[in-house]
């Protein structure tokens, strides 16, 4: 087995090839192929395709890439016998591991090959001209509405830049928005697993028909809590780092702009990697395991005013009901928002990202067949992300964060 992956540059490459031998193949025939993968050799869930060399599901490929370079650190706290099931999966990552190259999953089977005769479903061909027509319709209304809507930051900007790269061919921007699309997801995923330990700590209180308390204000509790709170952030800071360092295309940020895109996208951003922590019209980060940052506790370490808009914006987020996948396009989003280019030494990298992962942000949403009234409801959700950032930046230890 290979012990290293293959670069972004391979992938496409790879991909490109794929898509150019399929198009030849079945452009001029009459019958259309679905592909059955079965289940998953690995967890046993639904397959969803053939992932380094091996019928497998998104989740077990995402976890064999993670662990070319993480598996010598697993270890099996039972018998290294342990059962790989959809639901018990995350269980022990060594036996999973193990259950991976069992399998036979490997680098060196990733290729652009013939997929096996069992596998294929022929069917008459669906009429891809309907099809097209009636994307083509949604896309535009897409555009019409981008056009007609404004977006502070420039959310759906349609610039000359945009023109030549993204819109070449349907074939090079498909490929590249997948792209963008699977790694944001995989880098969102990555990135809110430390908050399930707090999601499972609320659900307990929650099941236990928990009230909330008044809170002790003597000046020991409450630095206890603004200690807890800025350590959390501090921890969020790190994250962001990595984030900017793993999202493709952030890497070429100047690094004089660095600190003012992090600044500018900080606590939004924090907000959607936490966000199935807003339960209820309440928010449940622990502060430890008995107390939650609730309303009463967020307004002790911010202020009501702030609590009571951020509280807000946050609810009207859960009421669109995004996918992960779209909440992870939304944090490159985020960080491209900034409210104070004018200070940036390079503005058109970060407005070129822009463009590509709103593109990126459209695609998902044409995939989730999002609505006029989605997307207007969206808008009005999203022109408040500046404003919740600069209210939380203003406050005092927003300022020690940063300086």
């Amino acid at each position: 087995m290979v012990d290293k992956d293959m670069s972004d540059q391979e992938i496409l490459d790879a991909l490109s090839f794929e898509h150019s031998l399929n198009k030849k193949r079945t452009q001029n025939d009459k019958f259309e192929v679905k592909y059955n993968f079965g289940k998953c050799r690995i967890c046993k869930s639904e397959a969803t395709g053939i992932h380094y060399g091996v019928s497998s599901c998104e989740g077990c490929k995402g976890f064999f890439k993670r662990s070319l370079t993480r598996h010598k650190n697993y270890v099996c706290r039972g018998n290294k016998d342990c059962s790989i099931f959809p639901k018990q999966r995350k269980k022990c990552k060594y036996c999973r591991w193990m259950a991976c190259l069992k399998a036979g999953m490997s680098l060196s089977e990733v290729r652009v090959g013939r997929i096996p005769n069992h596998m294929k479903e022929v069917r008459p061909k669906i009429d891809t001209e309907t099809l097209r027509i009636c994307k083509n319709k949604f896309c535009l209304s897409l555009k019409n509405f981008a056009k007609s809507q404004r977006f502070d930051g420039q959310i759906f900007p349609n610039t000359p830049f945009a023109e030549k790269y993204l819109n070449c061919s349907n074939e090079s921007q498909l490929i590249v928005l997948s792209l963008l699309r699977d790694k944001s997801y995989q880098i969102f995923k990555e990135h809110a697993k430390e908050f399930e330990e707090h999601e499972k700590l609320a659900r307990k209180l929650i099941e236990s028909d928990y009230k909330p308390r008044d809170i002790v204000r003597t000046s020991d509790r409450v630095f206890d809590l603004k200690r807890k709170n800025m350590n959390a952030l501090l921890k969020h800071a790190s994250s962001m780092f990595q984030i900017i360092h793993e999202l493709p295309g952030f890497q070429r940020i100047n690094k004089h702009d660095l600190p003012r895109i992090l600044s500018d996208g900080f606590f939004v951003i924090f907000g959607l990697r936490a966000i199935k922590l807003f339960i209820n019209d309440d928010y449940y980060f622990m502060l430890d395991e008995s107390t939650p940052m609730n309303r009463e506790v967020f307004a002790l370490l911010t202020s009501e005013g702030v609590r009571d808009y951020a509280f807000d914006f946050y609810s009207k987020f859960k009421k669109l009901n995004l996918t992960d996948q779209e909440y992870a396009l939304l944090i490159p989003i985020f960080l491209t928002m900034s409210t104070s280019s004018s200070k940036l030494e390079s503005p058109e990298i970060l407005k070129e990202l822009s463009e590509y992962y709103s593109k990126a942000l459209l695609y998902e949403f044409s995939l989730n067949n999002r609505n006029d009234e989605f997307l207007e409801n969206f808008r009005k959700v999203i022109s408040c992300a500046p404003k919740v950032n600069k209210m939380c930046q203003e406050l005092e230890y927003g300022k020690e964060v940063f300086c």
